[in-house]
Formats: structure tokens, sequence, C-alpha cells
């Protein structure tokens, strides 16, 4: 982590090489962590860096930008890691998770996709894992062994699942810009954002809608204790939010660098800081006592998805570079193809790719490279961007080999098959028809 901030900010060569060198540690040292996803991607990463090796005319330099890519995005979710340790052990955010699966079955769907989505700012990926057990528990304590129990943790878990893919579209800590804008140029973050949002609202819609018609015959049996909203839990959740995106905008316009690369020095201040507070609450441990425990106990569980995304950014960065980008464009008829159908149908793509167990950041990485190589852009780079990020948002309900799926799977132990084909398969198709007159109207091909 400290490597390749360093490198992105110290005009020292070494440093470059010493942040491969640090990936490979970190690969090495976590061999008897990782699965057999992991050891695919690897191998394919393999794979690829000889086929580039063999017949890229400047392979040296291809190898190195993907291996910067991997590095880059091994540190971000290292870096996430520790946010989400923070975060996992702050007593607001944990009402507030409480708090959002104990709603009353008229507005729980509403309130678990979207409040998914907000706590994914400062989770990412780990609040599918900070929230699965919390429903969980709460739906065995309110009605244990009621036979529709199984209803409510699809219902609730189809809403985090939804709420946590639809996030990466607006997040500003999401994993999909983070990919896109290290390969892409031209991209307005603020207005992909604003965007995103009016996205992720309408998705919240279509999903609450879908779910209330499915479950339209369910009556609920007896009453269920209901939490409010812990308003000074969710003030402070609110304040810590806006801590980390001021500390993001701040950092990157000092560094002149990206957002993204503002959030990754935010996190290690953000850390020091939430845990300085917590050490001063009711049983607080001193903050350099918790920071030990992190680094040495808990970060090293993130090894599995810090070696996937290491793998997706290296596999992407270098495939894209083996496809002539050029004969491509002019082979599809990208030139001539209305934006709104190319914006409509990058999403289907990457979703439909996502079934060959390429996670979706593979995919964000490959198609943001092979946009950024072309001479000029077909369609508005924000919008391009846009849209392969709503593709990773489809793939998240779509592909079985998605991550939160894999995470869900084995703590809720359900097959990944049924989380995203046998709940999610309608939502997700109707998803991707609402995108068509949603980019239609962005680029006025209505």
């Amino acid at each position: 982590m400290a490597l390749v901030m360093a490198e992105r900010i110290l005009p020292f060569a070494i440093l470059r090489g010493a942040g491969w060198l640090a990936m490979a540690a970190v690969l090495a040292v976590s061999l008897r962590r990782i699965g057999l996803r992991e050891w695919y991607l690897i191998a394919f990463a393999a794979s690829l860096a000889l086929a580039v090796w063999l017949f890229h005319p400047t392979p040296a330099s291809v190898i190195a930008k993907a291996l910067d890519q991997g590095a880059f995005l091994m540190a971000f979710i290292l870096l996430m890691g520790l946010l989400y340790e923070a975060a996992a052990s702050s007593p607001s955010i944990a009402a507030c998770g409480r708090a959002l699966t104990r709603q009353p079955p008229g507005r729980r769907y509403s309130a678990l996709f979207v409040g998914t989505g907000f706590m994914a700012v400062l989770f990412n990926i780990g609040v599918v894992s900070f929230l699965v057990p919390l429903i969980q528990k709460g739906i065995a304590a309110a009605t244990p062994g009621d036979p529709l129990n199984t209803v409510r943790e699809r219902r609730q878990l189809t809403a985090l699942l939804r709420g946590f893919g639809w996030s990466v579209i607006w997040s500003p800590t999401a994993m999909a810009p983070l990919a896109l804008m290290e390969v892409m140029g031209g991209v307005d973050r603020h207005r992909w954002i604003v965007i995103g949002a009016g996205i992720f609202a309408l998705m919240g819609v279509i999903g609450a809608v879908e779910d209330r018609i499915r479950f339209r015959h369910y009556r609920p049996s007896g009453k269920r204790p209901v939490e409010p909203i812990p308003r000074a839990a969710a003030l402070r959740f609110a304040a810590a939010g806006a801590a980390l995106l001021a500390l993001s905008v701040g950092l990157a316009r000092l560094t002149g660098d990206t957002m993204v690369f503002g959030l990754m020095l935010a996190c290690p201040v953000m850390v020091l800081g939430w845990l300085w507070v917590q050490a001063r609450g009711p049983g607080g441990v001193a903050t350099g006592t918790r920071l030990r425990g992190i680094l040495i106990d808990t970060l090293p569980d993130s090894a599995p998805v810090a070696v996937t995304l290491a793998a997706a950014g290296f596999i992407g960065r270098a495939a894209a570079a083996m496809v002539p980008a050029d004969q491509l464009a002019a082979a599809l008829g990208l030139s001539t193809m209305p934006d709104f159908l190319l914006l409509s149908a990058i999403p289907v793509v990457i979703a439909t790719l996502s079934l060959l167990a390429l996670s979706p950041i593979v995919m964000a990485v490959f198609f943001g490279s092979l946009f950024g190589s072309l001479p000029e852009m077909p369609a508005d780079p924000t919008l391009i961007a846009l849209s392969v990020s709503c593709g990773w948002a489809v793939s998240v309900t779509f592909s079985p080999f998605a991550t939160p799926i894999l995470l869900i799977s084995p703590i809720g132990n359900l097959p990944a098959t049924r989380l995203s084909w046998g709940w999610n398969l309608l939502f997700t198709l109707l998803a991707a028809a609402a995108l068509v007159p949603v980019f239609a109207l962005l680029t006025g091909g209505y």
C-alpha cells in the first residue's frame, strides 16, 4: 500500500519495481488462503503475459503497465480492507445495520437497497459480509421456526445484493470508477456520480415493484418488532462519510491526482482517526493495539479479493493491448452506431462475458483500456465509463461468479446459481432493458 501510493507522488523509478515485488510478496504469503477462482485468474494472467511477450511488438511496456494496474488495484482493496475493519467496530454503524434489517415489510426492501448502497461507500464489498449475518440473525430472533423465514431471507438478501450492485455506478469509493479512470481519459467523475445516482434510484424503484408483485400473495404472520432508525447513529455515520469524501477531494487537489487516488491517501488518515475516536468510547481499545491487530490478524483475510483484483487488473490491461482496437471498432461499426445503442449494448456484453468466470473488474479494465486506446471515442467518454459500470452492476445479479454472490453463498449456505439466476434473473433483464431509454434520453437518441 505504501509503495504504490509513494510511487504516484515521488519521482523515483525504483518505487515502481518495488511495488511490483511487494505485490508478488503478497501473493506468495497468500497462497494458503486463495481458492480455485484465484488460481484460475493467476494462470490466465501468466498465460496472457507469455502471449504478450511472444507476440506483442512492445511486450515490456505492456507488461509493465499491466503490473502497474494490478498493484494499484491490490493496494486499493487492501486500503478498503483497513477502512472496513475500522467501520466494522463502530457502534453507530452496527446500530444502523440492525435498524436496516428490522424495518417493517412495507419499507424493508427500499431501506435495505438504499442503506446498502450508502453503507458501501465506507464498507465497499465488506458491506455484504457485514449485513448478511445481521439479516439472518434478525429473522431467526424475530420469528423462530416460521416456515416463511425462507421468503423473508430471500427478499432481504435480494435487496442487499441489488443495492450493492447498483451502488458501483455512483459511489465515490466504488471499484468500477477506480479501474476505469486509470485507463480512460476525458471522464467527468462528478457528472458520472450525479447521473449514476439517478439510475440507482430508478433501479431501486424497479426492484421494489418487482419484489412487491412477485410476493403479492405473501401475508406476514403476526407482528415483528420494528427497530426505529437511530438518528444519532445515522448522523454519525453520515459525518464519517462526509469526512472521508472531504479528505479524498482535498488530498486529490493537493496532489493534483484523481479523486480515486485521493481516496487511497485518505484511507489511512480516516482509519487512524476513527480508531482514535473509538478508543475513547466505552470499552475502547488503544489505537496502537487495534491497528496492530488489524494489520497482523484481520487484514490478511482480504488476500483472496486482493489477489483477484490484482490478477483482474493485469488481465484486463494486457488483454486490451493484444486486441487491435482500431480494427475491432471499424469491424463493429462503432463510429456509425447510434450512441444510445452502443451504450445500451455494453452492459449486456459485459454481463454475458462474466459467465466465463471472469470477474466484472476484468471486463471493466478490458473495455476501459480498449476504448481508452481508440484515437477517437465513439461516444461521450463519461457515458462510456458509466455504461461500463452499469455492466458491472448488471453482472453482480446475473453472474454466479460475481464477488458478492460468492461472498453470500457460503455465509447464507445458498447456491450461487440460486442467488443469481434463481432470484434475480427477472430483475436483471428488467434493469438491462431500462438502460435503453435511459441512454437514449442522455444522448438525445429518442
